[in-house]
């Protein structure tokens, strides 16, 4: 945000400070903040605190020091997720971020986002798309079109409205393309791309990078499409205090016959045509950055064998049902699916 057309000081009067208000182009964030000689943040003042000093009988000439609001609300460190939480939950719009003397130094717009995530976010794309062929035969998968936008699109997208600037993308087949896409289409958030010499399966690639800008980190696969909220995926990651967090989504099986629950030779009971629901991996993860390290760059290494080292190590992993939509991009068939799914589920 241009943090100028937000700043006024304090010399100024109500009038300006309504003119300034009326220059802003979003009218859902009307809000200024006043500063000193030192540039130190010393008030907030909203378009409704100056219509109440109107009403009152405050003259438009009167400084603005009379009217502003000097209880603000304000944060030090982006990364701290309970204090953004808790802002977001008041509803607020627009938040000013402090230095440690009181300087403003950045302006978080609330408003358009879901949360604000301490997190990187890798995103594995370099996968050949075997299945989707003839789709992948002058393209790779995460670029295929969806409603007018590449796949890996809609995901960085939706990621970012939950305030995850830091990404980390896995590369391989056609990776000139991938690369050349994102780097003109996010040129606002860091983009650091991953490039196997080697294939090292589903997961590990992720072993490469050598360092994180935060102590958590969420693994997705760039093909699949799904409205995962994920604010409430790492509130369950922190809570839990887990290593890693498998998000899962429900496959059903429907068994056609009776079935027969046996002791020995013995029968128990008998089941009239069961339903059984198992959790099955859905491409998504949150880990601690730490764990990262036992990830082996030798070989290949897939996320099931990164989850099955973790449970052998007796490491905290658990898992987060998705409760809403999700869709693996992985066939024609399913790709189809994607194209029309897109136009009526709620990103």
């Amino acid at each position: 945000m241009e943090i100028d057309k937000f700043i006024i000081h304090k010399n100024e009067t109500v009038l300006a400070a309504l003119r300034k208000i009326n220059q802003i182009s979003d009218t859902q964030i009307l809000t200024v903040f006043v500063i000193d000689d030192d540039g130190t943040l010393i008030g907030s003042l909203t378009d409704g605190d100056i219509r109440r000093s109107l009403i009152s009988g405050v003259p438009l000439t009167d400084s603005i020091t009379q009217v502003m609001c000097t209880n603000f609300n304000y944060v030090s460190d982006v990364n701290d997720y309970e204090r953004m939480r808790l802002l977001k939950s008041m509803k607020l719009r627009i938040v000013p971020v402090l230095s440690d003397d009181g300087k403003i130094k950045d302006l978080i717009n609330l408003k358009n986002v879901r949360a604000i995530l301490p997190i990187d976010a890798v995103i594995m794309a370099g996968g050949q798309g075997l299945r989707l062929r003839p789709h992948t035969n002058n393209i790779p998968k995460p670029l295929l079109d969806l409603a007018g936008r590449p796949i890996i699109a809609h995901n960085i997208d939706r990621l970012i409205k939950y305030g995850i600037r830091d990404f980390h993308v896995s590369v391989n087949y056609m990776k000139s393309q991938i690369k050349e896409y994102l780097n003109k289409a996010y040129k606002h958030v860091n983009i650091h791309y991953i490039e196997e010499e080697i294939s090292l399966g589903t997961i590990g690639s992720v072993g490469l990078v050598k360092k994180f800008s935060h102590n958590d980190v969420l693994i997705m696969n760039a093909d699949i499409l799904t409205n995962i909220d994920f604010d409430s995926f790492f509130y369950q990651h922190k809570e839990t205090d887990s290593d890693m967090l498998v998000a899962t989504s429900n496959v059903r099986v429907d068994v056609p016959y009776a079935v027969l629950n046996v002791n020995s030779d013995k029968v128990d009971s008998l089941t009239e045509k069961p339903t059984y629901t198992y959790h099955s991996n859905a491409g998504v993860y949150l880990t601690k950055s730490e764990c990262v390290s036992l990830i082996p760059t030798d070989r290949p290494f897939d996320a099931t064998d990164f989850i099955e080292l973790l449970i052998g190590l007796k490491k905290n992993v658990g898992h987060f049902p998705i409760m809403g939509y999700w869709l693996d991009i992985g066939t024609p068939q399913s790709y189809a699916k994607a194209k029309t799914d897109v136009n009526y589920v709620r990103f």
